[in-house]
């Protein structure tokens, strides 16, 4: 998408006017005009922030708190790209982020003596500051879009976070926000410590995201080397060599493993974190975040160990002659003979050229076999076989196998992708929403011994999702889909952003099934409110993006 930049943007305060200031000098202002005067040599907090620009710069990068507390959670001064483990951040935060919180013993907010806190301006370029790599000589961090976010009302992509799993049960990851200027997009990684001393199984993987995420994907690092060769905090990447998958969500959705299994994570981990957002409003900035609610047990207390996989497709082109193209590969291992994984969870991904993702067994000789995953079947939950094939490249079902799916390692699996591209140039493999992808993931274990394959594979999805909108973002029609079993005791209305009701489906009308639609094609472009109603007045409400 282009990046369109409105005069508004301009009009800022003048210690957000452009210049040649680093991100580092700005933040130096702020430390200097609001911290200095109580942080001096000899202070009671043992950090001296009177300084020059470079003395300040050493007492606080990659550098450990004097506070007891802090230094027991294994924060720093400042964490280079986690604001969330920095503990300036934790200190000037004032609520910001409503997530963080100055604990007994951490001492009083900052500024002290009087002064008042800061703006929230000011604290989001510290935040912002850190989250790019809190390096001194870089200019990374836009600070009219800043000014523009909280001056104008800005989109907040998850304007209320989940709580965090209880004490003992798991932790939560806060991955940005960064920010978009309007009708942008951007993807960046992020190599993110979850500080493990010891190893652990995860049981249950919950992620939040806006609806503006184009996808977001959690990776493991399997080879710490490459870990230590990537920059610090937000960058564009890609990072794909020495990780491997954990998850790949397009939407909020709860990945609950099945009983008696889990992934497993070794002491000292990292995770490389990608995440993919599109701005669809005109004219107003987007925060970009995600939520993580990690769930953690004890090691060696699954029966079988949770494997994922992800597989990419770059073998292709798409001409854009408004017809079908369609590009396979196949996935096995050699050497395996007749040994089984077994599948619990298969899904796919494209970009808007997508028409169809299908995926089947490989036979002996290297052919299809019998089809296991349609992507175009959303109301059977990417099940083959459904009446009504609707392909939703931004909402692919995932399958999920109550007793799994055996497939033989040297067989393996083939997936095809077919692709219709009706826009202005041929397309091929890339990582904006202008160019295409074709991958495929799925999670098997390699025994299924002491699993009770009867009661396993149920995904817990969130309660936003109960309300499935597709395509979104839409053009001439929106389909519906509930977990209800029919919708006739439903009514949908939709609203456009001044609350007037543009489209209606009432009590009745939408009969014995779980997936309806809305006809859109003559309503004008913008951002749209969708609600559901049940019989006994409890409502639903999700925003769908109208092109």
């Amino acid at each position: 998408m282009k990046k369109i930049f409105f005069g508004s943007f301009l009009l800022v305060s003048s210690c957000f006017s452009a210049s040649a200031q680093t991100t580092w000098d700005r933040v130096y202002t702020v430390i200097q005009t609001n911290c200095a005067a109580c942080h001096t040599a000899g202070s009671p907090s043992g950090l001296d922030l009177s300084g020059s620009s470079s003395e300040v710069y050493a007492n606080l990068y990659d550098a450990g708190p004097e506070n007891a507390i802090s230094a027991a959670k294994g924060l720093k001064r400042v964490w280079p790209g986690d604001p969330y483990k920095s503990f300036l951040f934790t200190k000037i935060n004032n609520e910001l982020a409503i997530d963080v919180h100055l604990d007994t013993g951490e001492g009083e907010p900052c500024p002290q003596g009087g002064a008042m806190p800061l703006n929230d301006k000011d604290i989001e370029l510290v935040r912002q500051w850190i989250m790019y790599g809190a390096q001194d000589n870089d200019t990374l961090v836009d600070v009219d879009m800043i000014a523009d976010f909280y001056d104008n009302g800005g989109i907040q992509s998850v304007p209320e976070p989940p709580a965090p799993p209880a004490p003992g049960t798991g932790f939560q990851i806060h991955f940005g926000p960064y920010f978009l200027w309007p009708e942008d997009e951007h993807e960046y990684f992020f190599q993110y410590d979850p500080m493990l001393s010891n190893d652990i199984e995860i049981n249950r993987y919950d992620t939040y995201m806006g609806d503006y995420s184009h996808h977001f994907i959690t990776y493991r690092f399997i080879t710490p080397g490459i870990a230590a060769t990537l920059p610090y905090g937000l960058h564009d990447g890609p990072d794909f060599f020495g990780v491997d998958l954990v998850s790949a969500n397009q939407y909020s959705d709860s990945l609950k493993l099945p009983q008696g299994t889990a992934f497993q994570w070794t002491a000292g981990t990292l995770l490389n974190l990608n995440s993919h957002y599109i701005n669809y409003s005109p004219d107003k900035v987007l925060a970009c975040e995600v939520y993580l609610n990690v769930y953690t047990q004890p090691f060696g207390t699954a029966l079988q160990v949770m494997v994922p996989v992800l597989d990419s497709n770059g073998s292709f082109w798409v001409p854009n002659d408004g017809l079908p193209h369609t590009s396979e590969k196949a996935v096995f291992e050699l050497g395996h003979g007749d040994d089984e994984l077994f599948v619990w969870a298969m899904s796919s991904h494209t970009h808007k050229y997508g028409a169809d993702f299908n995926i089947y067994k490989r036979n002996p000789d290297g052919t299809k076999g019998e089809q296991v995953f349609d992507a175009a079947c959303l109301a059977t939950n990417g099940a083959p076989g459904c009446l009504d094939e609707i392909y939703d490249y931004q909402h692919p079902p995932v399958r999920y196998w109550d007793e799994m799916l055996p497939v033989k390692w040297g067989e393996g699996v083939i997936y095809q992708t077919t692709w219709v591209n009706d826009g202005p140039e041929s397309v091929g493999f890339g990582f904006t929403s202008d160019d295409e992808m074709s991958v495929m993931f799925f999670f098997f274990v390699d025994d299924t011994t002491g699993l009770n394959l009867q009661t396993t594979g149920v995904t817990d999805i969130l309660p936003e999702n109960d309300l499935l909108i597709y395509p979104n973002p839409a053009e001439d029609v929106v389909y519906i889909q509930t977990g209800a079993a029919d919708l006739n005791d439903h009514a949908i209305s939709l609203f456009d952003m001044t609350g007037k009701q543009v489209a209606y489906r009432g009590f009745g009308e939408m009969g014995y099934t779980n997936t309806a639609k809305i006809e859109t094609g003559a309503l004008p472009a913008g951002v749209y409110m969708l609600s559901l109603m049940n019989g006994d007045g409890s409502v639903v409400v999700k925003k769908v993006v109208i092109q």
